[in-house]
């Protein structure tokens, strides 16, 4: 694919493209080089390193992710948004797993904050608004929803996901956080 006006969106879009075919550890910058049919070293100016590189790949995907359990929220509420974004999270863990088993790492974890968890628990504030929930209550259910997805990401890749058993347990979590807490009037 020969390129006229190599810029950075260029470079990002070459790039996730070969993080689906072989992973985020195989990202090489000759390997986009070659793919755009370009040199090497003129791939610097709009990459800087491929560390650089890779962080801003998995900024774009998580900007993606994003966007996703964003739609997923449109025109729902309580049980209904929550059930949308639990389907919407495990489908964007199967189909984009390269990315989404990144996520979670140590190096791209100040990423996930800005980027997903600050979302997160702004979505569970409103489909929990009912609850009148603190600010420590819905940061609990953000990390019980991440941990829940970041537990189950082999169950997503495999032929083994059902989604019937993904409503299932999201019922269940989600009649479970009303439980807990549910404010006792006095």
């Amino acid at each position: 694919m020969k390129t006229s006006r190599l810029n950075k969106e260029i470079v990002i879009k070459c790039a996730m493209e070969l993080v689906y075919e072989s992973g985020l550890n195989g990202l090489r910058l000759n390997k986009i080089a070659d793919r755009l049919d370009v040199k090497s070293p003129s791939l610097y100016t709009h990459t800087g390193s491929v560390t650089d590189l890779r962080h801003a790949v998995v900024r774009r995907a998580m900007e993606d992710f994003r966007e996703q359990l964003i739609d997923s929220l449109l025109g729902r509420a309580n049980l209904c948004a929550f059930i949308e974004l639990g389907k919407t999270w495990a489908v964007f863990a199967k189909n984009k797993n390269a990315f989404y088993t990144v996520f979670y790492q140590k190096e791209y974890i100040d990423s996930y904050e800005k980027y997903i968890a600050v979302f997160l628990r702004a979505a569970f504030d409103r489909i929990f608004s009912e609850r009148e929930l603190t600010s420590k209550e819905i940061n609990q259910i953000e990390r019980v929803m991440t941990n829940y997805f970041r537990g189950h990401a082999e169950c997503f890749t495999g032929n083994s996901f059902n989604e019937a058993d993904l409503i299932s347990d999201l019922e269940i979590i989600y009649n479970g956080i009303l439980q807990n807490f549910t404010k006792v009037s006095q």
